[in-house]
């Protein structure tokens, strides 16, 4: 509620200079505003001038509390606590060229004025009915009855939003009453019409007739003498001045049933038959329907084409589609086509409707598209890491000829993706949305936090985060090519982490759309490299007090540096290794428990594995260093780089031996396979594939195109995207 007091406030300096004797008067009251909300329909009608007519004229004064309304019909009056609202009619003027109605999408080409009894706050053409009977007399209760009977229409609905309950007749007879321009232009000519009402009245009761059958809408025209008269074929002409009265081209005196119009009705739809072409012509503001019946699990295409003039495209199964309530619309002002293309699992009778904004002439048909199926590979890179570590894997002609699109979660798909010689397309998700997210991402050691406007490729953001990128990929990629996609998640080391918290996760969306996990390298049940975070975050904080400290903080807090790229003689940048996805990775990592404590989840589903176990553990990169390969364990040597402290390392071991962490380097080979968490449960993975080849260290896995591509090879005929 808006408040505004206007307090009138005499000075006390006044005072005292007039004796301070005097009589003082009381403070002005204070008036409170409140809001007073209201709707307009025929269509909700947006650009509308609404009023409160306090003046009880029905004219519209300034001094009023008035609003426009928004695209939903809805006003906001402003009401002080010196009226009260509910005692006062509403009254809402639509202007031509500036009113938008939303139920014909388009800005309304006469003005009309309507309004609501006291107490009311939906106008609409029927609460305009209410208010001009009460104003001739009767209570609202009984002009409520006159009303509903008249038109055979709810009484409990007829003050109500008939457009928000889904009442079609009511939809109907108010778009109706606008269209025949029953309604006074201006708020002026409304008054005169409450005091003079015979004319208008017999509008209503001419119309009212005509609609008495409620099984059957009809239509209604004004003839030459401007009174309202049935119109059998919908032609916007009356009966009595019409040469062919149910338009079937067959002048009135050459037909024998002149008044037999049963084609193409909303109670009678015409046959149309899948393939088969019908060529008619339809008059502006009136509808055609059809009915289709098709096999399930379908991609139907319906088309208008051929159109000399304006005409709007509905499709919906099982029932009649209205301007409100469709599976489907296709409304390109002034196209020469429209087409509505559904993909459909269920469902065999289908609805069509063709609605003229103005004359034409229509071509429509209903086909049934081939379903294609979009086979798409998502790429999910690691830690420390960004979409280019795919580079040479998509380069290759074996894989996506250069051709793979990099998403993140802030854009759309644009364009649709280039396939390769097998039909697939393939995208590289960047991660790192979440990392600069105050209330989401995570601090580093010592506070390091994201500084980069582009984000930290996700090393600031825990799993679950990094699985909520993964699935909205998965939407931008399924809103974009359609139900019938097929993806094959492909992750390298954390990436492959991001793709089982996405798909461990129950209330995902589009898992089904997901075939196969391939991971490589991906550490299931993390890296010792981990434990080097927690290490420093025991001992060596803050990082000021100990980076100089001549001992066992100094030697690691050096290789932090180097390792980033900040050391004097390398400006190469591995990893920063005060990430806090550094201790994510921790075996003992809460971030890792939790994953793998859900493994159940991780189901219907295709699963491949890719592991290496030819490096020593601790060998992170090649030429990092003067002596070529940087290794962990060279602590001491000359030209070798900095290496961490021994105790460090003995952190890290934990009592096992350097040789049980055999793997990539970074991650031992028992924890890039994702079978050792299976197989206690029963279950195992598809596919694997180990590589025993000697120094194929971690950061090089997205390089090894050959493992790729077997691997790859074997899902893909699982799947049934090699038939």
């Amino acid at each position: 509620m808006t408040i505004i007091r206007l307090l009138s406030l005499c000075s006390f300096f006044l005072l005292t200079a007039c004796g301070g004797d005097g009589d003082s008067s009381d403070p002005a009251p204070v008036i409170i505003y409140s809001s007073y909300n209201i709707t307009a329909i025929d269509g909700y009608l947006e650009n509308a001038t609404a009023w409160l007519d306090t003046q009880n004229s029905g004219q519209y004064v300034s001094s009023n509390p008035t609003a426009t309304t928004d695209a939903k019909g809805k006003a906001i009056l402003s009401i002080p606590n010196t009226l009260t609202a509910k005692d006062y009619a509403i009254f809402v003027e639509a202007k031509q060229s500036v009113t938008f109605d939303n139920g014909l999408d388009r800005r309304i080409t006469n003005s009309f004025t309507l309004a609501a009894p006291a107490g009311e706050r939906i106008v609409t053409p029927f609460s305009t009915l209410v208010y001009l009977k009460m104003k001739s007399g009767l209570t609202k209760s009984a002009a409520i009855a006159v009303v509903s009977s008249q038109l055979q229409v709810s009484g409990s609905r007829l003050l109500t939003d008939f457009i928000a309950t889904k009442d079609s007749r009511m939809t109907l007879i108010a778009a109706d009453l606008v269209r025949l321009n029953v309604f006074p232009v201006s708020p002026q000519q409304l008054a005169d019409v409450a005091l003079k009402q015979g004319d208008f009245n017999a509008d209503i009761t001419n119309y009212a007739n005509i609609q008495s059958d409620i099984n059957e809408f009809k239509g209604v025209a004004r003839n030459s003498f401007r009174t309202l008269e049935l119109d059998t074929d919908i032609d916007g002409v009356a009966d009595s001045d019409d040469s062919d009265i149910d338009g079937d081209n067959i002048p009135n005196e050459q037909d024998t049933h002149p008044y037999d119009f049963d084609r193409h009705t909303a109670q009678s739809p015409s046959e149309l038959i899948l393939s088969q072409a019908k060529f008619e012509t339809l008059l502006s503001e009136q509808w055609h329907y059809y009915k289709l019946e098709t096999p399930e699990d379908i991609l139907l295409n319906v088309s208008l084409s051929q159109l000399t003039g304006d005409l709007d495209l509905y499709v919906k199964q099982d029932t009649l589609p209205t301007k409100f309530d469709y599976d489907c619309r296709s409304n390109n002002s002034y196209q020469s086509a429209e087409k509505c293309l559904q993909r459909l699992k269920q469902g065999q009778i289908h609805y069509i409707a063709v609605a003229a904004q103005e004359d034409s002439n229509y071509r429509l048909q209903a086909v049934l598209d081939e379903i294609v199926v979009n086979k798409v590979s998502l790429l999910l890179h690691g830690l420390a890491s960004d979409a280019g570590t795919w580079d040479n894997l998509v380069d290759d002609d074996s894989f996506y000829s250069k051709s793979c699109d990099i998403l993140n979660i802030h854009d759309e798909i644009d364009t649709l993706p280039q396939v390769n010689s097998n039909g697939e397309s393939c995208f590289r998700l960047s991660f790192g949305g979440y990392d600069r997210d105050t209330n989401l991402s995570s601090k580093g050691l010592d506070g390091k936090t994201c500084i980069s406007a582009l984000g930290c490729n996700g090393d600031f953001s825990r799993f679950e985060l990094l699985g909520t990128e993964v699935e909205i990929a998965i939407d931008k990629i399924v809103d974009k090519l359609g139900i019938d996609t097929e993806i094959v998640l492909l992750g390298h080391s954390r990436g492959g982490l991001a793709a089982r918290s996405y798909l461990q996760n129950p209330d995902s969306k589009h898992k089904d759309y997901v075939k196969a996990l391939v991971t490589t390298g991906t550490p299931h049940q993390g890296s010792p490299l981990g434990r080097f975070y927690r290490f420093m975050e025991l001992n060596c904080l803050p990082q000021r007090s100990y980076e100089n400290d001549g001992g066992m903080c100094e030697d690691n807090w050096e290789v932090v540096k180097m390792v980033a790229g900040e050391r004097w003689y390398s400006s190469k940048n591995l990893m920063d290794l005060r990430a806090p996805s550094i201790e994510f990775l921790s075996p003992e990592s809460s971030e890792i428990t939790v994953l793998n404590d859900n493994i159940l989840e991780l189901e219907n589903i295709i699963t491949a594995q890719l592991s290496y176990r030819g490096t020593k553990f601790g060998i992170l990169a090649e030429d990092i260093s003067p002596r070529g390969d940087y290794d962990l364990y060279e602590y001491g040597q000359w030209f070798g780089g900095d290496h961490p402290h021994p105790s460090t390392l003995r952190y890290m071991e934990q009592g096992q031996s350097r040789e049980s962490y055999i793997g990539d380097g970074i991650v031992p080979s028992y924890s890039q396979q994702l079978s050792n968490l299976l197989v206690p449960h029963g279950r195992n993975i598809d596919f694997s594939l180990t590589n025993n080849s000697y120094n194929v260290i971690h950061t090089e896995q997205t390089d090894q195109i050959t493992d790729l591509h077997s691997m790859f090879e074997s899902v893909r005929i699982a799947i049934g995207w090699s038939e």
